[in-house]
């Protein structure tokens, strides 16, 4: 794989063209995020990967074991390692095509990624009241120099760690990229920011506070936000969410967006011990409870696991029978922080337990 110059990044434009809903990817092609793009050949490339952040793009020819390697090779030291600078601890892959999938399987031989489904909706119309679907009290306002200097915000962090996110710095933020942010009294409750800003178009991220969900607010956001875009000359607003998020696929419908297509993506964290626990999680939601106590415990045998780990362990090893090992991690979830004793009394997943030897001791203990 060799590494491209940035003026010869056009010619990997037709390799993408089945991928032009990720923006982030245009952004790359049009210069407007300085990442490396790597090929097959710099005359007649065949196949290309880039990245930006978290994200990696691959696409073209599956290719052969020697195209695996190298791509393996590329993910595993560059991409990986700049990542791990950078402080990011997860990846996304992304690919055009089923066909692809070949590839991604080799790349990532032996990390246990985890296939998500993705949706991705633009905005086609609305015809709601932004103003009058706000909380009581609650205001919204254009993300500008005035609106972060005008007060002392109790949470400045909830905004300035997204903007951040993708731009060098708040002032590239604000020179480069758009948005609002809702407000009740001197604190920040929500956000709705413009990403990768590229020509006519924009990709959006939203966040609304815990204790201001389900209140309209992330409607009522998402309307402000397509307004100001407009003001902008955006014409082409994204909206990308895993399938499995249906509040922000609903919040995307009644904001007035339209559903244009599903794909598939795999994501995972780089540190494996992590990595396999994430795997456990996702495998407990699925219902698979010996597959998900699997992974938890290749997650033990790495050391590091996440301490939440340890109470995941403790759910699925009491579905499956196993309730000495189930009291043992409950005991190590126990000592990781997982003390409250209602939510462990409360737990479908832990009744096996209620009778066991050690299950009294444990809670007299709390």
């Amino acid at each position: 794989m060799q590494e491209l110059k940035y003026n010869e990044y056009e010619r990997v434009r037709p390799l993408f063209r089945k991928m032009d809903i990720h923006l982030p990817l245009q952004a790359i092609l049009a210069g407007n995020v300085t990442a490396p793009i790597f090929v097959d050949s710099a005359t007649n490339p065949q196949s290309a990967i880039t990245w930006s952040g978290h994200r990696f793009y691959m696409a073209g020819a599956p290719g052969n074991s020697e195209y695996h390697a190298a791509v393996r090779k590329i993910f595993i030291e560059k991409f990986a390692l700049r990542a791990s600078k950078a402080g990011i601890d997860s990846y996304q892959v992304y690919y055009p095509s089923a066909a692809s999938e070949s590839a991604v399987a080799a790349m990532l031989l032996g990390k246990y990624p985890i296939k998500a489904q993705r949706q991705y909706y633009t905005f086609k119309s609305s015809r709601l009241d932004w103003k009058a679907m706000l909380p009581s009290g609650a205001t919204v306002r254009s993300v500008d120099a005035a609106f972060l200097t005008e007060r002392v915000w109790q949470n400045p962090a909830f905004l300035a760690e997204e903007m951040i996110s993708e731009r060098e710095s708040i002032e590239d933020f604000l020179a480069k990229s758009f948005g609002v942010c809702a407000t009740l009294g001197d604190e920040m409750i929500g956000w709705c920011l413009s990403e990768y800003n590229t020509g006519h178009r924009c990709e959006v991220g939203i966040a609304t506070r815990a204790d201001y969900q389900r209140q309209g607010l992330a409607t009522a956001m998402a309307l402000a936000f397509i307004e100001l875009a407009r003001s902008r000359d955006v014409a082409r607003i994204g909206w990308h969410c895993n399938a499995s998020n249906m509040a922000s696929g609903k919040t995307a419908l009644k904001a007035g967006f339209e559903k244009i297509s599903e794909y598939s993506s795999f994501f995972g964290w780089f540190d494996d011990a992590a990595n396999l626990a994430g795997n456990g999680y996702f495998a407990h939601t699925r219902g698979d409870y010996a597959e998900a106590l699997g992974f938890y415990e290749k997650s033990f045998a790495l050391k590091g696991a996440p301490d939440s780990a340890y109470w995941g362990a403790a759910c699925d090893a009491a579905m499956v029978g196993q309730n000495d090992k189930a009291l043992e991690y409950l005991s190590a979830a126990v000592e990781r922080g997982y003390d409250d004793r209602d939510q462990i009394e409360a737990s479908p997943y832990l009744v096996s337990l209620h009778g066991a030897t050690g299950w009294k001791v444990l809670l007299e203990n709390l």
